[in-house]
């Protein structure tokens, strides 16, 4: 004997339901943290990165500083001479009108933040302003700049080595510390602050020779 369903419900035995406005608003509610959570993580991770790779430029300026300043000092007083089995010959044993390493500073600047110097760059056996042989770095208006056709500490038309839109030298000094018949030793101080963040500063002391200067 056939039997039939009394009512309709009962033609299906696996009823399916939808989500509850309650379990919507919980699930909106947990996509919203993790999506906020996601986008904290990522902001504080672009602020790190930026932040290290300002810190790492301006320690790659105060190194960048360090081997231009050391580079050209140690040479400061040569002169070619092919004449003799000595290779060169210095300031003080010819009759230049050119000085050797001098220190001074800019007008408003602090003592012995300019250092100016010259060395025979192109071995011609002289020392020539047209040859660009008239070196010097000097600590103006927060920047380190950079000597050009033989001007004085006092004088203008400096060049800037440094961006004081993005990093201020707090610090440019230069000191003898020995001065022989062997030559001469410098020590150079040097300090740089971060516009940006001024919490990050790099310091440098370091010393240079300059054999060639009797």
């Amino acid at each position: 004997m056939l039997a039939f369903p009394k009512t309709l419900n009962d033609l299906s035995t696996n009823k399916t339901g939808g989500y509850s406005i309650t379990e919507l608003m919980v699930a909106c509610t947990l996509s919203s943290i993790l999506i906020a959570a996601i986008t904290t993580y990522n902001v504080q991770s672009y602020v790190s990165l930026s932040s290290l790779q300002h810190a790492t430029a301006i320690e790659e300026d105060a190194r960048a500083l360090q081997d231009t300043i050391s580079r050209h000092l140690s040479r400061a007083g040569f002169i070619e001479n092919s004449s003799t089995l000595t290779p060169f010959i210095t300031l003080a044993s010819t009759p230049q009108t050119v000085a050797n390493v001098s220190l001074g500073q800019q007008t408003g600047e602090t003592a012995n933040s300019c250092i100016t110097f010259s060395y025979d760059k192109n071995r011609s056996g002289v020392i020539s302003t047209a040859q660009d042989e008239m070196f010097g770095y000097r600590l103006h208006d927060k920047a380190i700049e950079y000597r050009v056709g033989g001007k004085t500490c006092t004088q203008g038309g400096w060049f800037d080595l440094t961006d004081p839109n993005t990093v201020e030298v707090t610090q440019f000094a230069a000191m003898v510390l020995h001065n022989s018949s062997w030559g001469a030793a410098y020590e150079i101080k040097l300090s740089l602050q971060s516009v940006i963040d001024p919490s990050l500063v790099v310091s440098k002391t370091f010393v240079v020779e300059a054999t060639n200067e009797k």
